[in-house]
């Protein structure tokens, strides 16, 4: 007993790895729950993929992603359906939180973005912003002389055609070899002045209202470029004109967010970001401050809890990012937190029909992994077996679920969204550093001549897709919403 207070105490003074202390058996890989990955069985998973680069990150991917299909099959064997209201908003959190983010944002921007005509007349007249159309007479970058003029005799028909008064809209899907805006009428996007070519932009913008170029070349072909009169275009014009308004006020809104909020960086808060990523377990409960502001501050866990909530190559991205990109990842998360803050001391919520959507995919994907894992026969739809049996046998369907995946006979289906979390954060598992370089080594041992010139990075494995974008907050996680009635 004195030696390990010892050893506890030496391990705090020293800044330990409890983990390391804890779980550095080479014959064991990782650890959720009730169920082991013996680094042999690791081993033999490295191997048996196609297109595997076997090192450490392939390893702690495979290894990440045994726990939380571990974690999930002793779940579902114990009668667990993971489906109340409760797991469903800690899971998918991101997904509700982005919901009630861009509800509070689209109402704050809806009252600041009013257009009027003569702001819309202002800016078609302007200097900076051009609506063109255009009909594109195109050649080969290696055209010769011969087929650069077939394309100019026909570019010249078609100029005559335009100016005589025929539709430039009809001549353009009949003749113009632009694929992205042929089927438009040759309508291009209102685009500010060096976006285009600079032959185009060039003749593009001496035109008056309505005019018609003549042939223009470029390194694409012959242009004949017209400006539509306001008129013509005015609905298409206002609609960019309120998205360019609505990006304006977004920048300056979220900047005023920052300065009123005295967002302050961590002079360490890269190596924070990076010590996180890189033992994501032992800090999953650090509070140490990456940034603060006026009420709170994100810490490393918060940190960790938005990667989980993000795709997996975005951690890759983290990890090899300067210090200059994950400060601003940085200072972006910490916006999305104070964003939400304030959309929840306004009392926004989602609505039940946004519940009910979330809450039917949720289901669906729950029931789809477990339907694609067989975690229904044998002993599951047996009443009368134990615990230790349901177990033992998802233990069982997961090892040959994961055998059909690395053979590619089945693809790997994701939890949704952040259940993994949830479930780690409700469950006991680890992965062992000595166990994860035992694996490598047997699975090296294991491959074969033909697969040394292997692609770099994970598992060549089909993922399903998981739903929306990104997720728009750190910090606690939202409370469960009421199902709708």
């Amino acid at each position: 007993m004195r030696r390990l207070v010892w050893c506890a105490m030496a391990m705090v003074l020293a800044g330990c790895n409890v983990r390391e202390a804890f779980t550095a058996h080479a014959d064991e890989s990782a650890r959720a729950g009730t169920l082991e990955l013996p680094a042999e069985r690791l081993g033999a998973l490295l191997a048996g993929g196609k297109n595997v680069q076997l090192n450490r990150e392939t390893a702690d991917f495979v290894a990440n992603i045994w726990v939380d299909y571990a974690l999930f099959a002793q779940r579902v064997a114990k009668g667990d359906s993971l489906t109340d209201s409760a797991t469903v908003a800690q899971a998918m959190w991101p997904q509700l939180t982005e919901m009630r983010a861009s509800h509070w944002h689209d109402s704050l921007m809806s009252q600041r973005s009013t257009l009027s005509p003569e702001m819309t007349d202002a800016m078609y007249n302007g200097k900076d912003v051009r609506l063109f159309q255009h009909i594109l007479l195109n050649f080969k970058p290696n055209a010769t002389p011969e087929e650069k003029a077939g394309a100019r005799r026909r570019g010249e028909d078609v100029l005559s055609r335009a100016r005589k008064g025929e539709s430039f809209a009809k001549l353009a899907s009949q003749f113009s070899g632009d694929p992205g805006s042929k089927g438009e009428g040759g309508y291009l996007p209102p685009s500010p002045r060096g976006r285009w070519v600079p032959a185009f932009d060039s003749a593009g913008w001496s035109l008056p209202p309505g005019g018609i170029t003549g042939l223009v070349e470029s390194p694409f072909g012959f242009h004949i470029i017209r400006r539509p009169p306001l008129d013509e275009v005015r609905g298409q014009f206002e609609t960019f004109q309120k998205q360019d308004l609505a990006q304006r006020l977004d920048s300056v809104y979220l900047d005023s967010l920052a300065t009123g909020n005295g967002m302050k960086l961590s002079t360490e808060a890269p190596a924070s970001m990076r010590a996180a990523l890189q033992d994501p377990e032992r800090m999953s409960k650090s509070k140490k401050a990456i940034v603060d502001y006026k009420g709170g501050s994100l810490t490393q866990r918060d940190f960790l809890r938005w990667v989980a909530a993000l795709p997996p190559q975005i951690t890759g991205q983290l990890k090899a990012a300067p210090d200059s990109a994950l400060e601003r990842f940085a200072k972006i998360l910490t916006t999305n937190v104070l964003l939400v803050r304030q959309a929840d001391s306004a009392g926004v919520t989602i609505t039940p029909e946004e519940w009910g959507s979330v809450n039917q995919y949720y289901r669906f994907a729950v029931d789809s992994l477990r339907s694609e894992m067989d975690l229904s026969s044998g002993a599951f739809a047996d009443p009368s077996s134990s615990d230790a049996d349901r177990v033992k046998a998802a233990s069982m369907k997961l090892d040959a679920y994961l055998d059909e995946v690395v053979a590619g006979r089945k693809r790997l289906r994701p939890l949704p969204l952040t259940l993994g979390q949830v479930l780690r954060d409700e469950s006991k598992w680890s992965i062992s550093d000595a166990g994860i370089n035992r694996a490598l080594e047997v699975a090296r041992s294991k491959q074969t001549k033909d697969s040394t010139g292997a692609a770099q990075g994970q598992p060549k494995v089909q993922v399903m897709p998981a739903p929306g974008g990104p997720p728009v907050q750190g910090g606690t996680a939202p409370p469960a919403p009421a199902a709708p009635r």
